[in-house]
């Protein structure tokens, strides 16, 4: 993946990929095997990981499959089947000649890819952009999700506390490293830079493990779309905030108290409007489920286990 990925409205772990080229001998684990499935106009790559009941794992704005951190992976799977896939246009997904990436699109091919794979109802976890996708999912598909957690989502339209336009320059500063980049998911504090190490390290052992897929490019014009779709688009729907007081599954809503790029007092206006819905706050940034992937699991599974 080039420093390409560094461009863009806000920042996504896509950014570490670039580093991951390096090799370290490790004991052999694993290995994710990949395949595809035909949804509508596009073939979406997936894999899958775990027992237990299904979950959708859907990832957030430029970034692929292979960005979810290892160690989440190996709680969620522990009691359920990850279904673990690309947006379109992203990684190994295709995508359209004609743009028609949304976000409620992402969420009827995320429908499609359950329908695809046999899966009658799933349980999903979404993150960032996914989060938006996720929100759209339920709407849209109730019959298809028992559960939902959304990890630091946004409402859309007028409704969402808008990313602080000196920190949007911030983490759109080229001249800024890849790790510079890549630690602004988490807290801007020594605590908070130590976690990002700790983090990145878990996916260069991964990488060289072969433990996640070989999958991080996604280009220009996905992410181009991409923007269009979770900025421009979203930015002006202000229906998604109004339907999400007739979702009627449950929901964990879950939020870093220190992100910066998608305000947490968005998960407190989402958890108001969903009927009954939970509401946790972790140490971390955007990234909390990757730095507090314990204890988010922990949560994950009490509220996937209560009736």
């Amino acid at each position: 993946m080039t420093t390409a990925l560094m461009r863009g409205i806000n920042l996504t772990v896509g950014t570490l990929f670039i580093f991951l080229s390096l090799s370290i001998p490790v004991q052999a684990q694993e290995k994710p095997e990949v395949k595809y499935a035909q949804v509508g106009d596009v073939k979406l790559a997936y894999y899958l990981k775990g027992q237990g009941d299904p979950m959708l794992l859907i990832m957030g704005y430029a970034a692929t499959m292979s960005a979810w951190d290892p160690a989440l992976l190996g709680e969620l799977s522990k009691n359920n089947q990850l279904i673990i896939f690309d947006n379109r246009g992203a990684g190994l997904s295709t995508d359209t000649k004609e743009n028609y990436t949304t976000i409620p699109q992402m969420a009827d091919d995320a429908a499609g890819l359950v329908k695809a794979l046999g899966f009658k109802k799933v349980n999903v976890f979404s993150w960032s952009m996914g989060a938006r996708i996720g929100q759209q999912l339920v709407i849209r598909h109730p019959e298809l999700v028992n559960k939902v957690i959304l990890c630091a989502p946004n409402p859309g339209g007028k409704y969402q506390i808008a990313i602080d336009k000196k920190v949007g320059e911030e983490l759109n500063n080229p001249s800024l490293s890849p790790m510079e980049n890549f630690e602004l998911l988490f807290p801007i504090s020594p605590e908070g830079k130590a976690a990002a190490k700790v983090v990145y390290g878990r996916f260069m052992v991964a990488k060289a493990a072969g433990t996640i897929p070989d999958d991080f490019v996604i280009s220009k014009e996905a992410k181009e779309r991409q923007v269009r779709a979770r900025i421009t688009l979203w930015n002006a729907d202000n229906q998604n905030y109004q339907d999400l007081k007739k979702i009627k599954v449950p929901v964990l809503v879950a939020d870093g108290r220190e992100d910066i790029i998608d305000n947490p007092k968005n998960s407190v206006v989402i958890a108001n409007q969903i009927p009954f819905a939970w509401l946790a706050f972790y140490e971390g940034g955007h990234a909390f489920l990757f730095q507090s992937y314990k204890k988010l699991s922990e949560t994950v599974n009490v509220f996937l286990q209560k009736d």
